[in-house]
């Protein structure tokens, strides 16, 4: 599913795959933070699909990150 969500992000984003990588893991690496501070809240998974360009469709993806799978 991660190779899907960074061509979804490089068509939204008009960016390289290489660029995706690096903003899918700078939310992902945010959503952790927030999560470590006990502050996560479903809004902001809906907010790091909305930076990426993503539909909501892929707030899986974040969730199944940030539980380690």
């Amino acid at each position: 599913m991660a190779r899907n969500i960074i061509d979804l992000i490089c068509n939204s984003c008009s960016c390289s795959k290489e660029e995706a990588q690096e903003y899918l893991n700078a939310e992902v690496h945010y959503l952790q933070q927030l999560q470590e501070a006990e502050d996560l809240r479903e809004e902001d998974i809906e907010t790091a699909c909305g930076n990426l360009g993503l539909d909501l469709d892929c707030q899986e993806y974040f969730i199944n990150r940030l539980a380690g799978a």
